[in-house]
């Protein structure tokens, strides 16, 4: 019997329908891994930072300054040198959408050969470093940190696969056993008086143990190096990258070459605490983030709309958390550089608040280089760093002729004018429009600042003599996050936008798997 036309007829998908159906899948699955990935990945940042704070209050107490500049003069050289450790490669192979094992095995070979001639020449250039310094123990110690190069780069490429694979767990494993290792070395030979040498000795055991656990839980195995992989197109991402990173060594540590070389190690040795004990709490926060958004950007490259709401929701987290830890610690360090190093580290306490300046926006810039990473503008991301680099190292050869406290000024003044000339830089060609930026971190940075102010006044007009410090820094603590909170929800917006910072923030660290950082 003949079909009415009226009957109803099977449904079809059409390749559009299927591929569209593909996409949503593949789309909720990244939310899946992403949620999963922010809550592993905050809680073994925050485990780290625990780690590295505990490390830094204990060891505060048992090393001097000088012990820190020391370890601060080595460290400038051999981040130089590991610039050229990764060549960009592990960018470029979390990158790469289409990545066979020959084409990582060869990277692999290629991080470890970079490896291990710069263990090479940094060792024999230690006697080189003793004598720029005018100090002889550092050519022991520079031999000694020289080893950590060879020993990182045979877990780079493993590192990479499961940052790809976003399987954040494992690699948690290996960065709080590095830690963890670290902190019990140093702390342990510190107390038994080995001064500077615990740090040393504590940095290297760390690597090693790092090392030996992506080798285990990574699922990468590499194979001998093999012709035809088609790494050519990776290495020139990586060189790029590599370029970034060779200029963005001068404007992170040419501060501590001239604050060390015309200064001397007691003033690196504050500048260099201030510095660090600000990054420990901001990196607990743009760490994880930051973790999460690069390889998910990257999977979203061909999807604008979707990478576009991925980018702003990222951007909004950052600044939603990142800006008013900032602001508070800078304007509370008279009460948490004694609390966190003692008494003996007072003199940070000045260049401790002006660092925070640069701070405040620092965490939420570091989305210019993902998205120009994530679109494949690796020729960009390198021109932006030698711009950078070169404004940054004027402004820290104009600031020398002040002290330690004049490299902090010249710092925060630089960073805060580029910000946002340079987002429109790295915005362009892509889905993201300056509006994109500013728009997620209007609302915590006005709430910061005012609740900031409002700090400053009131300690200004209040005197601590009574009450123990830590007690006035958790009244201040309490006031500041009142502040804050009480001025973003003035409004129904401000409200909507906490709610849902909220949300996301617990579901992150509960890691329910049905969140969307996508919406």
């Amino acid at each position: 019997m003949k079909k009415s036309e009226s009957e109803p007829q099977p449904l079809k998908l059409s390749d559009s329908d299927t591929a569209t159906d593909r996409k949503d899948e593949d789309i909720k699955d990244l939310n899946r891994k992403s949620v999963r990935g922010g809550a592993v990945t905050l809680s073994s940042q925050a485990a780290s930072i625990a780690i590295q704070l505990a490390s830094s209050v204990v060891l505060a107490r048992l090393l001097s300054p000088e012990d820190y500049g020391i370890i601060a003069m080595v460290l400038a050289v051999t981040a130089f040198a590991g610039l050229f450790r990764d060549l960009g490669l592990s960018s470029a192979a979390i990158q790469k959408k289409n990545l066979t094992r020959a084409q990582q095995s060869n990277l692999f070979w290629i991080n470890v050969a970079m490896g291990s001639l710069l263990t090479s020449i940094v060792a024999a250039g230690a006697p080189l470093v003793a004598h720029f310094y005018a100090k002889p123990e550092l050519l022991k110690v520079t031999m000694a940190l020289s080893a950590t190069f060879v020993i990182v780069s045979l877990g780079t490429q493993h590192g990479a696969m499961l940052v790809k694979r976003m399987q954040f767990g494992r690699k948690a494993i290996a960065t709080i056993s590095g830690s963890l290792v670290t902190l019990v070395v140093a702390v342990t030979l510190a107390f038994h008086g080995y001064s500077y040498w615990s740090l040393v000795w504590g940095n290297i055991a760390g690597a090693v143990i790092t090392t030996v656990w992506l080798l285990v839980l990574s699922p990468f195995h590499p194979m001998w190096l093999s012709k035809g992989s088609g790494v050519r197109e990776m290495l020139g991402f990586g060189a790029s990258v590599t370029v970034f990173d060779f200029a963005n060594y001068f404007s992170r540590n040419l501060d501590n070459v001239l604050i060390g070389r015309h200064l001397g190690t007691v003033e690196l040795g504050f500048y260099s605490r201030a510095y660090s004990l600000l990054m420990f709490p901001i990196s607990a926060v743009r760490g994880p983030i930051n973790a999460v958004g690069y390889p998910a950007l990257s999977k979203l490259q061909d999807h604008p709309e979707e990478y576009r709401q991925f980018s702003r929701n990222i951007t909004a987290l950052i600044a939603f958390l990142s800006m008013p830890m900032v602001a508070f610690m800078g304007t509370t360090s008279h009460l948490l550089i004694p609390l966190a190093l003692g008494e003996g580290w007072t003199a940070s306490i000045p260049i401790f608040s002006i660092l925070a300046v640069a701070a405040f926006f620092q965490p939420v810039s570091a989305v210019r280089g993902q998205v120009m990473l994530s679109m494949g503008y690796s020729g960009r991301y390198a021109r932006w760093g030698i711009a950078n680099a070169l404004l940054i190292s004027m402004a820290f050869l104009i600031g020398i002729n002040w002290g330690a406290y004049g490299v902090a000024i010249a710092y925060s003044i630089t960073n805060t004018i580029i910000l946002l000339p340079s987002v429109v830089y790295a915005f362009r060609g892509t889905p993201l429009k300056i509006g994109d930026f500013i728009g997620p971190i209007t609302r915590p940075m006005v709430s910061s600042l005012i609740a900031g102010s409002i700090l400053i006044l009131k300690n200004n007009t209040v005197e601590m003599e009574v009450l123990p410090v830590w007690v006035y820094a958790i009244l201040d603590m309490t006031l500041f996050t009142l502040t804050y909170v009480g001025l973003i929800a003035l409004v129904e917006s401000g409200r909507n936008e906490l709610k849902s910072m909220i949300v996301a923030c617990k579901k992150i660290i509960m890691g329910q798997q049905q969140t969307s950082l996508i919406r």
